[in-house]
């Protein structure tokens, strides 16, 4: 046998194929995610973890859960005192950018040589790649939307939206009969604030709103007042519910499965709390993209997401090579197990599944997406820092009343002048 891995592993220097070599001996790993009980890949992970022990079972993989909003601050602290995991799960652009700035992140281009750069799809490696260093592994292609409870909208006599002024009809027609046009948290700001950068794409346009991200272009263009003034219609029209300043992300979806309001935007990955059997409505929601705005630059064809969640590797992990092997593991199963359970599309172009199968509004997100012309990162992502900060705490501030559209504005040319 130690002849045959000599010869092995010479053909793959010949080739110019990188050979991981995986101890046989017990190592131990530790993984930190956001994926615990509640998350809608919950069910997904503890299956890609159980295969992954049974196929190494020499590397034994300790893994610990946070919830989404605290995990972002503590894996922060983590990695600039020298006390994070071996792994941990991130988001791209500029979340992850500091870390790898810091050198903290293993870049794994040479690893990625064994073949799985071919096995991802185009594009996977947009927002973990720095300076051509290849710093993460993503699992799948995300995108936001509506999720509309079509029982609430037959009821009321209202046509699910795919226009602003569809839109701003329903809310009014909603509020009039008492029912909840959107329910959204703001005491999770990342939540009301996907739904205004969903606004933000259909009304300034995809290209412009990643250039701004990265400080290519700026908060200046007039597209961008635009469309906080249209956001501030919407809070005026009394479209959010009354309590969104209080409730969390959970309970924002608890009350929209509870049949208590008529829409509720987010991302793809909580499809399936809508085909569960707590879900009062089972079976009667549809899925529509932010509708188009009349004179914005952004398309139909414009989401916010792709393939945003990736899997960072620590750059002082004592086991470099088992670590890189649990991570290409885990990704790539995920990326199979997550899209037939209706969390993500695919990242890997190895995923095969009967798409017959997949849960009905998950099928419609797939099929809406598939013709994708371009793709925005959340912006608490995609920005670093205090950025994120100060966009955040001002969006609150300005949804809450305590400071007008051009004050807004302002903050936000703080960002991107």
């Amino acid at each position: 046998m130690k002849k045959l891995f000599a010869l092995v592993l010479c053909l793959c220097m010949v080739l110019g194929i990188t050979a991981v070599a995986v101890s046989e001996e017990p190592v131990a790993l530790t993984f930190w995610n956001i994926w615990g009980g509640g998350d809608a890949n919950s069910e997904a992970v503890a299956q890609v973890l159980a295969e992954f022990e049974a196929a190494y079972p020499n590397i034994k993989v300790n893994v610990e859960f946070f919830e989404n909003q605290a995990y972002k601050t503590t894996i922060r602290t983590n990695v600039a005192g020298d006390t994070a995991p071996d792994v941990w799960s991130a988001w791209g652009a500029g979340f992850t950018k500091p870390f790898v700035d810091a050198g903290k992140v293993l870049r794994i281009n040479d690893y990625l040589a064994d073949g799985t750069m071919e096995k991802l799809n185009g594009g996977a490696f947009a927002y973990f790649t720095f300076d051509d260093g290849i710093y993460g592994i993503p699992y799948g292609k995300a995108a936001s939307g509506f999720f509309c409870n079509t029982r609430v909208f037959e009821e009321n006599g209202v046509k699910v939206p795919d226009t602003w002024d569809e839109l701003l009809a329903a809310v009014e027609v909603f509020n009039a009969n008492g029912v909840t046009p959107i329910i959204t948290s703001m005491k999770e700001a990342w939540v009301v604030g996907m739904l205004f950068e969903g606004l933000a794409v259909k009304n300034v346009g995809a290209e412009t709103v990643n250039n701004t991200l990265i400080k290519e272009a700026s908060f200046s263009d007039p597209l961008y007042l635009d469309a906080i003034r249209r956001f501030e219609e919407l809070v005026d029209k009394g479209a959010f519910n009354a309590d969104a300043a209080a409730i969390t992300r959970d309970e924002a979806l608890a009350a929209m499965k509870a049949g208590e309001g008529a829409m509720y935007y987010m991302g793809a990955w909580e499809s399936s709390a809508f085909e569960a059997d707590d879900c009062v409505d089972k079976g009667r929601y549809d899925w529509r993209p932010f509708p188009t705005i009349p004179g914005g630059n952004g398309s139909a064809t414009e989401f916010n997401g792709g393939m945003t969640d990736a899997l960072l590797i620590n750059a002082a992990t004592a086991h470099p090579e088992e670590a890189y092997t649990f991570v290409k593991f885990f990704c790539e199963n995920l990326s199979r197990i997550g899209y037939e359970n209706g969390n993500h599309m695919p990242a890997w172009n190895t995923t095969v599944v009967d798409e017959s199968q997949l849960p009905p509004i998950f099928a419609k997100i797939n099929e809406y997406t598939r013709s994708a012309t371009n793709f925005v990162i959340w912006w608490d992502t995609g920005l670093q820092g205090d950025d994120v900060v100060t966009y955040q705490t001002a969006l609150n501030s300005f949804i809450a009343k305590q400071i007008s559209a051009e004050q807004l504005l302002e903050e936000l040319l703080k960002i991107a002048p």
